[in-house]
């Protein structure tokens, strides 16, 4: 967690993209389940970590407020939102914070980068 400020950077342009291309993003109205681990991308995507060894460490840079990410069995990466009535979810996925879960949405990507919009967490 400490010592990644490159990693903060990135993933502040990260959501300086989001927002900014939210409604240029593909369309895509059908409904979507991905199978994959509910991770934080700071230290996912600084040093791959994950799993149960890493649970407290993402957690705790989740409720920080750093991005959530699920990531299926090919290694594709999802950025995980809300509900597209921009309801937060942060609460429901940080519970499932380093576990494999089924989530169900509308999958939206835009220059590589896929996005979900979760309506159910299992």
């Amino acid at each position: 967690m400490k010592g990644h400020i490159s990693a903060r950077v990135i993933l502040g342009l990260l959501a300086t993209l989001l927002i900014g291309t939210a409604g240029f993003a593909q369309q895509n109205n059908q409904t979507k389940t991905i199978k994959g681990e509910v991770v934080d991308l700071w230290c996912y995507m600084d040093h791959a970590a994950h799993g149960q060894k890493h649970k407290a460490c993402a957690v705790a840079c989740a409720k920080m407020g750093n991005p959530i990410g699920i990531v299926d069995s090919e290694g594709d990466v999802y950025v995980a939102v809300g509900s597209e009535l921009h309801q937060p979810d942060r609460d429901r996925l940080i519970e499932k914070m380093a576990q494999n879960v089924t989530v169900t949405g509308r999958v939206v990507s835009r220059g590589g980068l896929k996005m979900i919009y979760v309506k159910t967490i299992t």
